[in-house]
């Protein structure tokens, strides 16, 4: 809970939103005393209207003409005739329309309509679009002269919007006409906002202008010509609307679209009362802009909206007022504490987005008990308004609001016309009287002057009764059904800005080919690790994967900053609510992924980088210590005491007891004793006779070796294959002192013939045998065949438990990503998305199946359902020690590393070397002693040279093995 808390409002500070003020009803705004007045028992004519829904109404107050045109019948079929009410004697009748001028407009319902007076040039009735028979959306214009009672096709200019029906807009009647110094004649401008294709529904930001100009009477029935504009509005985040309603509000040049109610999609449905919208948006046609307003009023669906044209003490504070009466909503999840059922009027200022909810006076009629009636709540119905009253007399003292058919809760199709009257008066409280209250008897008719009305405020809001619940869009229903479940109750819905959609999706593509670069970067089974430098594919990758970083981190951030609800506060520009964070799943899902994906997985990952280095850099130091110590020369012992002085038998730890060498002598320089080979000379510096505390120990022994059961191949040493000298020295330590005092010609010539010898090229291989590298440590190792082929092996563990994190959290997004696209997208976009993601996962396998990269859970997992095995290890060809965790020196089959000769050595002296196996004293433990008592001085001088040359020490190491030496060889006395 706290850290939710802290999580939100971290957000908050971050993306700075702006807080959401609740709202009440206005309970003193200046309104007109209202009245509803039941219009059909005074109708007369043959020619009445059938029960209609989305029919197209218009007036005419020159021939005080109401046209009824198109609509839906009861039997779902959309209608293409015509019906003109004169206002006067209230009689229905059909159109008389001059010889040759019989054509009429295709059949449709939902059009957009108004009227197109302008001056003697037009007096016509415009319809644009609609939904045809066919259930297809319509772009044709028509007109409908009302002096000569004909329908004639509007001439329109190439360009404009797309078919369109379920639209809102159309014009406001008191608007001035333009007169164009570049057209013959004066131009009307209507407004088609929102609306629907044969597949889209387009925002309440999609505006288009509809500019008409020309003349049309019946000898010019075809010179009407019209042209689309498109009002580009810059606010963003604006929805889309079903079922919506709403009208034109003029204010001087400027001219306002108020829209209310309908369901929230961006896909063409069939809406109904659980998935409407309390929330109104006005839309600036002259500042190209979009505000919303938080509603009070029930969410409606196909509510009537027609503007306040109320002129009393010069319409300042009405003419800024919208009317919203009728609609239906779903009383099962809102209580409108009975306001609809009483006539509710609820009136928006479009300035302030203030909202009023007001239960003006009912109908009397001829009731015997004088009950009031009104309209019953109902859909689809359709009306406008007018500056004086369009029925009874005196026409001056009120201005009326005409409403016609609808469906109402039960399905039923109506046909009956009311007047919502209102009368020249300001009222500001409940019950307040006026001048023409008179007795306070309420009185009706057509003639009706406003005795006795008067009207109440409501001052609650409606309420939900199951809160917080998300809404959905479904099929209509005949009646309000009950709810099913809590995701059928009223709420706001959500929605967030292009940026976000687009950014989201986006940033998986772009991380997809960045994961995939990486993998192709890897080593697989078929190929060795490259140890240059990166790959071009490595450089990609970290590019791509940067990319998609940051267009996630902006994905989420604009998911907050254009969060916006249905139910916002005033007239303002779109902004994000503290109430709107967090409360979808979607957002709380796509947090939990986003900070899995983009914060767990890559703080696991440091920390694991982190605590890796730590030991290596600790032997990384030690190693550097042991670097920088003196270096002596080859028979220096300092690491040797150090590693292992405190060993019982060792011979450094009895040479210690003695006393040292009071001189040291000078090392010389020596050449390999292993057969000759050419090689490194060692290294040399002066003696330290600081650090020396010891004779000098030249022998060595690997202590480290792990052990391996081995045994002989042609892979082996060279040197331990024939114990043999050879016929001729290899090296000057061959060579006794006198042969070399005896012709120094002899020395220079043994000098030059080493030379060629160790300079000359390879000699062919026994066949049947494997050449060796005698150079090198390549005769230690055995080798692996050029066709063998790595196995995949296993991430560590916690690398794997990374690794399946990442493409969980990975996965998660992905599907996240589509389940909104598949709601909210067209259906291309989320078959691209679809298809991407299924070409990711499939290229991921492919290359696992290929055995890229080697160090893969998914590599391992494909080998094994395969079927694949191992390869064996190879088998090491150099024997191992007897005796196990010895020093492996080949020392069976009377083989030793001197490859010419024997020499002789002494018996040992301490009992603790018997301690030592022979295969560490390489054969010193032993109890043979030379006698040379009586050797002549050659002979002693060439077993000193020999003793010297066997002392040599040649150092093998193997790549990436540290050797430790020490010295096993007891010192000499």
């Amino acid at each position: 809970m706290h850290r939710n808390a802290l999580v939100s409002r971290i957000l908050l500070s971050l993306i700075l939103i702006s807080a959401t003020r609740a709202q009440s009803p206005q309970s003193n705004v200046p309104i007109p005393p209202l009245q509803w007045i039941n219009l059909t028992p005074y109708l007369t004519g043959s020619a009445a209207p059938p029960p209609l829904r989305d029919a197209s109404i218009g007036y005419d107050d020159t021939t005080r003409t109401l046209i009824i045109f198109g609509g839906e019948s009861a039997q779902g079929i959309r209608q293409s005739s015509t019906y003109l009410l004169n206002m006067d004697s209230l009689a229905w009748s059909n159109p008389q329309s001059p010889p040759g001028l019989d054509v009429v407009p295709p059949p449709r319902s939902a059009a957009i309509s108004g009227e197109d007076v302008a001056a003697s040039y037009r007096t016509a009735h415009i319809v644009i679009g609609g939904v045809g028979s066919d259930g297809q959306a319509l772009t044709d214009v028509w007109e409908f002269d009302y002096v000569n009672q004909f329908w004639s096709n509007v001439n329109i200019s190439p360009g404009g919007p797309s078919a369109r029906s379920d639209a809102v807009g159309g014009n406001d009647a008191r608007s001035n006409v333009i007169q164009d110094p570049t057209l013959s004649w004066p131009n009307n401008t209507f407004y088609v906002v929102g609306g629907i294709d044969d597949s889209t529904v387009y925002p309440l930001s999609e505006v288009w202008q509809l500019n008409v100009t020309g003349f049309l009477s019946s000898n010019n029935p075809n010179d009407v010509y019209a042209s689309w504009e498109q009002v580009h509005v810059s606010t963003p985040n604006i929805p889309s609307r079903v079922g919506a309603a709403g009208a034109v509000v003029s204010q001087g040049t400027t001219q306002i679209v108020a829209a209310v109610g309908g369901c929230s999609s961006t896909n063409k449905v069939t809406p109904n009362t659980t998935c409407a919208q309390s929330e109104a948006y006005i839309i600036n046609t002259e500042e190209a802009s979009v505000a919303g307003s938080m509603s009070c009023p029930a969410p409606r669906l196909r509510p009537v909206v027609v503007a306040n044209f109320n002129a009393y003490d010069g319409g300042t504070d009405f003419d800024s007022q919208v009317f919203v009466v009728l609609g239906l909503f779903n009383s099962t999840l809102w209580s409108d504490q009975d306001g609809l059922s009483k006539g509710e009027v609820d009136v928006l200022n479009i300035n302030t987005g203030d909202w009023a909810r007001i239960l003006p006076a009912g109908d009397p009629g001829s009731s015997s008990d004088g009950t009031p009636s009104f309209p019953s709540p109902r859909e689809g119905a359709v009306g406008i308004s007018w500056k004086q009253t369009l029925a009874g007399y005196p026409r001056d003292m009120a201005s009326d609001s005409i409403i016609f058919g609808g469906v109402d809760a039960g399905g039923n199709y109506l046909s009956d016309l009311w007047i919502l009257r209102a009368y020249d008066a300001s009222l500001t409280q409940d019950n307040q009287k006026w001048s023409g209250y008179g007795s306070g008897q309420l009185a009706g008719g057509v003639n009706a002057s406003g005795e006795g009305v008067t009207v109440q405020y409501m001052t609650q809001c409606a309420s939900a009764l199951i809160p917080a619940a998300t809404q959905t869009n479904g099929p209509s229903p005949t009646t309000t059904p009950p709810p099913t479940s809590s995701t059928n109750a009223p709420g706001p819905t959500y929605d967030t800005s292009a940026t976000h959609k687009i950014l989201s999706p986006v940033a998986l593509i772009v991380a997809m080919p960045a994961i995939v670069f990486s993998r192709l970067a890897s080593p697989s089974v078929n190929s060795v690790r490259l140890t240059g430098n990166p790959s071009i594919l490595v450089y990609l990758s970290i590019t791509l994967g940067l990319a998609a970083y940051g267009l996630g981190i902006a994905g989420l951030a604009t998911s907050f900053t254009s969060i916006s609800s249905t139910q916002t506060s005033a007239i303002t520009k779109r902004s994000a609510s503290s109430s709107a964070i967090l409360t979808t799943s979607h957002g709380r899902a796509g947090l939990a992924l986003f900070a899995g994906l983009y914060g767990l997985v890559p703080l696991l990952y440091v920390l694991h980088v982190f605590f890796r280095r730590g030991p290596s850099s600790s032997i990384k130091e030690i190693k550097d210590r042991a670097d920088t110590r003196p270096r002596l020369s080859s028979n220096e012992t300092a690491e040797k005491e150090g590693l292992f002085s405190g060993r019982i038998s060792s011979p450094i730890r009895r040479s210690m007891d003695r006393s040292p060498d009071p001189q040291t002598p000078d090392p010389r320089r020596r050449v390999r004793s292993w057969a000759g080979l050419v090689g490194r000379r060692s290294s040399e510096s002066g003696v330290d006779t600081a650090v020396l505390s010891a004779p000098s120990h030249r022998s060595f022994e690997v202590t480290n070796r792990p052990t391996r059961t081995r045994r002989a191949s042609g892979n082996s040493l060279a040197a331990f294959s024939d114990p043999r000298s050879s016929g001729s020295p290899r090296n000057l330590g061959d060579l006794t002192w006198f042969e070399r005092r005896r012709s120094l010609n002899t020395v220079g010539e043994m000098d030059y013939a080493l030379g060629n010898i160790s300079h000359r090229g390879v000699e062919p291989s026994t066949p049947g045998t494997i050449p060796m590298d005698m150079t090198s440590t390549s005769g230690l190792m055995s080798a692996t065949p050029p066709h063998a082929l790595a196995w995949p092996e296993m991430p560590h563990a916690f690398e794997s438990f990374l690794h399946i994190l990442f493409h969980a959290f990975l996965l998660g997004l992905c599907i996240l990503s589509m389940i909104a696209l598949w709601y909210r997208a067209p259906r291309a976009t989320f078959i691209v998305f679809l298809v991407i993601t299924a070409i990711f996962y499939v290229g991921l396998i492919a290359m696992s199946w290929r055995g890229r990269p080697q160090t893969s859970i998914l590599s391992v997992i494909i080998a094994r359902l395969r079927g694949d095995t191992p390869l064996p290890s190879p088998i090491p060809s150099r024997p191992l020690s007897t005796v196990g965790s010895e020093v492996p020196f080949p020392t069976e089959h009377g083989r030793s590393p001197y490859q010419h000769h024997h020499p002789p050595f002494r018996t040992t002296m301490s009992a603790g070397l018997d301690e030592y196996p022979t295969s560490i004293s390489h054969g010193h433990g032993t109890t043979d002693v030379e006698d040379d008592d009586d050797e002549d001085e050659d002979t002693r001088q060439r077993r000193i040279e020999e003793e010297l040359s066997r002392r040599d020490v040649s150092i093998v190491t193997v790549p990436k093995r540290k050797l430790f030496l020490t010295n096993p060889e007891e010192a000499r006395g």
